[in-house]
This record gives structure tokens, sequence and C-alpha cells, in this order.
């Protein structure tokens, strides 16, 4: 092999190693728990999802595949069940490639639009069989959260305005996330392997809007340190907020997510996480010091912006 290609081959190997790291591969909620009917999709379905941006979620792609049509494209042939999506009469696709491709851009607008409202994630999935008017109702009333109470609401004022008998199904989110794993939170030596994933970044950079060993943010840093152990966590701090089970500081233990509030002006409550790690500090990639580090988090500054402790 000549020398040019050799070096080349290095190069790329060294990037995908940057961009990697100490990662699982898992979807937002988890790995899709679905049949073989809704399996075989999968090809597809990463495709679309890589073409419009939303690789992450296919897994969740998947359990909506399931819950919509259970993957039996010689009984539903719009096996998203996203015809509607396109503007055509509900069944219209009749090519379930076509549904794939048609339902995960539908999929990725809504995510699009619901993260730019401020929604939590729950909002867009349940959206999906609602329509995007449900995000723009969660973000004007519901302070940005999904809840079964909310859909219930807006499902009675759809039948209201619209004289239906039924709109929509109010469990939707239920539904779909019963084909998902999720997580059963971390398992024994799961932290050590989080401290392995720590030390392989400690040092790095920190870059807003950064997700690799190039620089990195202190929400990608958290998501990426917690796929070390296979549980996924959304990508910015306030979704991660929003994602976990909020706990009182004396039950914070190591490997726990702090939450800090007002560390810069971002127009979210929710504006840097760190991993505590026990004994008053945390890791985090810190903008102050410009890399990933540990700190306390009992020095005035950050016990004047925090918010409190949450556990996937």
């Amino acid at each position: 092999m000549k020398k040019g290609k050799l070096k080349v081959l290095l190069c790329l190997l060294l990037f995908s190693l940057l961009l990697s790291g100490c990662e699982g591969d898992y979807g937002y909620y988890g790995k899709a728990d679905i049949p073989p009917l809704v399996e075989q999709w999968r090809e597809e379905v990463e495709f679309y999802a890589d073409m419009y941006g939303i690789a992450e979620y296919v897994d969740v792609l998947l359990a909506i595949i399931a819950q919509e049509s259970g993957g039996d494209a010689e009984k539903t042939p719009d096996i998203m069940q996203c015809s509607a999506s396109a503007g055509l009469p509900a069944n219209s696709i009749t090519e379930p490639v076509e549904s794939i491709r048609q339902g995960v851009w539908y999929f990725s607008s809504l995510l699009a639009t619901g993260t730019g409202k401020g929604v939590d994630m729950d909002s867009v999935i349940q959206a999906y069989n609602f329509g995007g008017g449900y995000i723009d109702y969660i973000e004007a009333e519901r302070d940005g959260h999904h809840s079964e109470a909310a859909a219930r609401e807006f499902s009675s004022r759809m039948c209201a305005q619209h004289g239906y008998s039924v709109y929509g199904d109010v469990l939707y989110v239920e539904h779909v996330r019963s084909w998902l794993s999720g997580s059963d939170g971390m398992g024994e030596g799961d932290y050590d392997t989080m401290l392995a994933c720590m030390q392989e970044y400690l040092g790095v950079p920190y870059l807003y809007g950064g997700s690799g060993k190039y620089g990195i943010d202190c929400s990608a840093l958290t998501q990426k340190i917690f796929k070390s152990v296979g549980i996924t966590l959304p990508r910015t701090a306030q979704s991660q907020y929003d994602f976990v089970t909020h706990i009182s500081d004396a039950e914070a233990e190591p490997g726990d997510l702090v939450f800090f509030e007002g560390t810069y002006e971002s127009g979210t409550y929710i504006t840097h996480v760190g991993i505590y790690v026990g004994n008053g500090r945390m890791f985090h990639a810190s903008s102050g010091k410009g890399y990933c580090c540990y700190s306390s988090i009992n020095t005035a500054y950050y016990q004047n912006h925090l918010v409190g402790f949450g556990r996937p």
C-alpha cells in the first residue's frame, strides 16, 4: 500500500475514534423490542432517518411502526399511517417504503418544531398521532410538558371543534413506549464504566454544540457517558432535566446528573448539566475553564446556580 493511502486510512480511523468515544448504540428511549414483521423494515428506517438527520431515533420510529401497523405491509401498506401528513386521505400510500419515507420525514418535521418550541419528547411522539397542533397547545398551555391529562384535554377540544366522537389515541405515548425496552437503570459495575468514559474525555476542549473529542458541550458529554452504560439521554440540558426523575440532595449518588440554571442566557430554565461523582464534586464540560474537568459544586458560583439532581 502506498504511503499516501496509508496516511489517509489512518486519519480516517483516528477521526472515527474521535467521533465515537465510549458510547453504545441505543435509541432515545431504549432499543425497540419489536416483532420480526417490524424488524424487517429497520434498514429502510435507518436509511431515511439518516437522510433526514434523525438517526438517533431509529428505534422510536420502529416502535411507531409497531404501534401503527405491526409492520404488516400486506394488511396495511401505509405501515406508518402517514398519508394524512402528505395531505392525502387515510391509507392512500400503497407502498411501505414510501410510507417509511413520509413517516420519517413527518416525524423529523415534528421533532424540529418541538425542539424550536421547547416541548418535551413525549409531546413530539404524541403529535405524530394528534398532529402538529398538539405541539402548539403544549407550548402555549402546558409549559412544554406532555401528560395524559393534556392529551385528553386536547382530544376533547378537537372533538368539540370538529364534531368528532373520538380524536386520536390519548395514550399514544404509552403505547409507543411499550415497544421500547428502555433502561432498568445502572447495574453493578456501570459506574466504573462511566468513570472510564470520563477519563477518556478529561481535558477534551469545551465547544458549544460540539459532540466529540474535537470539542464537546455539557449535555453532549453527559449523553455520551450515559450511553456507555446503555442509557440514552436527550441532547440538551433542559431536555435531560425534563427526562429524568428528580431527587433530593440527600438522595444524590455518584452517577446522578446535577443541573444548574442561569449560567448563561439560553432561553431555557436549565443551562448546564454535569455528572455527580460524590463528595460535592462533578465531572462536566466547563465553558469557564474551557475543557472537560472535575469541579466542586460547593463553590459560591455553583451553589448560586444549583437547581438539583436527577436520575434517569
